[in-house]
């Protein structure tokens, strides 16, 4: 007994020397772990607690790595170097210490201890970012709800930790992307962005918390910083924001052209043209966002295992990444299953995965999103995508969520994409539900009236119908309006008066 007392209290004296010259490369993280083979007279099955990693001055032996892992074992400092962590088992019980047992074995410390941290590389991706951010604003871009902003944020910050084993500075927050695919994205800058898509695609908040925990799961990683290494040499900043820019110039001067008989004041929809100039392939990869399968795979491991920790339904983040890859398979883009992202040979990984669900309905989830599934409608509509439009109305029309505007998006498609007496007698029906349960005029509807009265030949009908119309147009002249407003107004009423003198000829 004696002897053992003494042996250990020479390892003590003989860490305390080693690690007093050294570099601390984590805060203090107390990870509780067990042996999973013998090591140094230290049996299979053994609890250590590790305390922290460091980086020694010089190395204790030949091919022994200088960086290394401080546990605590039986009251006495060890150091394990990092090369060697294979011998032990990290078993994290919270949020934090899960993170920070995948920081420390997964590589990472050693990846730095190879290539450093890259502060440089590091700043200058975060001003990538915030170009980026720059462009997605001025193309306006972002949807703007701050309680589906706090909403999102909330659910990140039960995921993220609250210190990283490794040196991450801030606290990522949610943009919300006006973009009908299901994309997520965490740039350089802390900046997480979601779009409308994913929040449409999925039903439930834990379909969310997985793939917001997998994105997680790649910041953590430093997947982002690991993928710009092995990218091929970048443009000039300036010259690649600019050639963007002028992108997405191009695609809106060309919709410019076209015109949107769909108006809600205050509310700006984009062309898909717009959300393709600044969600593709070469700007992902400028970033580092163009995962590979690896990473991807790694993602999904780490995701279901956190969920577990947490007591979720871990087979939530099957169901959420069968449902992106449906959408995908719905607009018959092949293209976008193999390209950056979550996408990236996602029908493999859902093989492997195995078969999705049956998720309980999570009514609290659907309501929350319902606004969002109500601008995502309309939007799809401003881009002629009426099917996708109705489809998306429906969800909230069958969840018994509906807003007038829901149910003017499926009478619009159904005008859109047929002239049968049966089909205009349904589409104003769905007239007749949006204006009951319309809060403030919506004048869409009146106008929609008077095109299917002209479509039944019910001139006189429609005549005094756009009567009608003009007094709402002057109405809203009369309230504060913005110049966009101003114009849709004039607009409007010009077309009033035209169909008025056609009308009154026929």
């Amino acid at each position: 007994m004696k002897r053992s007392i003494l042996f250990l209290s020479f390892i003590l004296l003989g860490c305390s020397i080693l690690f007093a010259q050294s570099t601390s490369l984590s805060p203090t993280v107390n990870i509780k772990g067990v042996f999973r083979k013998e090591y140094q007279g230290i049996s299979k099955g053994t609890p250590f607690v590790l305390q922290r990693v460091v980086k020694l001055k010089n190395a204790s032996e030949q091919g022994v790595s200088r960086t290394q892992a401080v546990l605590i074992v039986n009251g006495v400092q060890l150091g394990l170097p990092m090369n060697m962590f294979d011998v032990v088992s990290l078993q994290p019980d919270d949020k934090n210490s899960f993170w920070q047992s995948r920081q420390l074995s997964n590589e990472l410390i050693t990846y730095y201890e190879k290539k450093g941290y890259q502060e440089s590389l590091r700043k200058e991706q975060a001003q990538e970012a915030n170009d980026y951010l720059r462009e997605l604003e001025q193309s306006k871009l972002f949807y703007e709800d701050a309680a589906v902003e706090d909403y999102l944020q909330c659910l990140l910050l039960s995921i993220i930790p609250e210190q990283m084993a490794v040196k991450r500075e801030g606290v990522p927050q949610i943009r919300v992307l006006k973009s009908p695919s299901p994309d997520m994205l965490m740039l350089a800058n802390n900046c997480l962005l979601i779009s409308t898509g994913m929040l449409t695609t999925l039903d439930t908040e834990e379909e969310l918390y997985a793939i917001l925990s997998r994105e997680v799961a790649h910041y953590v990683l430093d997947h982002g910083m690991i993928t710009v290494n092995k990218n091929i040499a970048r443009a000039r900043r300036a010259e690649f924001w600019g050639a963007v820019m002028d992108g997405v110039v191009a695609a809106t001067e060309e919709y410019l052209t076209e015109r949107y008989d769909y108006y809600v004041p205050g509310l700006i929809y984009v062309t898909n043209d717009v959300v393709q100039a600044l969600v593709n392939d070469d700007i992902m990869n400028r970033m580092g966002l163009d995962y590979s399968a690896q990473q991807e795979r790694e993602a999904d491991r780490v995701a279901m295992a956190f969920m577990d920790l947490m007591g979720k339904n871990k087979e939530a983040l099957v169901s959420a990444l069968t449902k992106i890859n449906t959408y995908y398979e719905r607009q018959r883009d092949a293209v976008a299953l193999s390209k950056y992202g979550i996408y990236g040979s996602l029908s493999k990984r859902l093989e492997k995965l195995g078969e999705a669900p049956v998720l309980e309905e999570d009514r609290n989830y659907l309501k929350k999103n319902s606004g969002v599934v109500s601008f995502e409608a309309a939007m799809l509509d401003y881009n002629k995508d009426y099917k996708e439009s109705r489809r998306l109305a429906m969800k909230n029309i069958d969840n018994g969520m509906a807003c007038s505007d829901d149910y003017l998006m499926v009478a619009r498609s159904i005008m859109k994409l047929s002239n049968t007496p049966e089909a205009n007698k349904e589409c104003m029906s769905y007239l007749d539900k949006a204006d009951e349960v319309a809060k403030v005029t919506n004048l869409n509807i009146c106008k929609m009236r008077i095109l299917l009265l002209l479509r039944e030949n019910k001139q006189m009908d429609a005549v005094d119908l756009l009567h009608q119309y003009q007094s709402l147009l002057d109405a809203m002249f009369q309230q504060p309006h913005s110049e966009e407003d101003a114009q849709w107004i004039a607009a409007e009423h010009t077309w009033a008066e035209k169909l008025l003198d056609r009308t009154y000829i026929m």
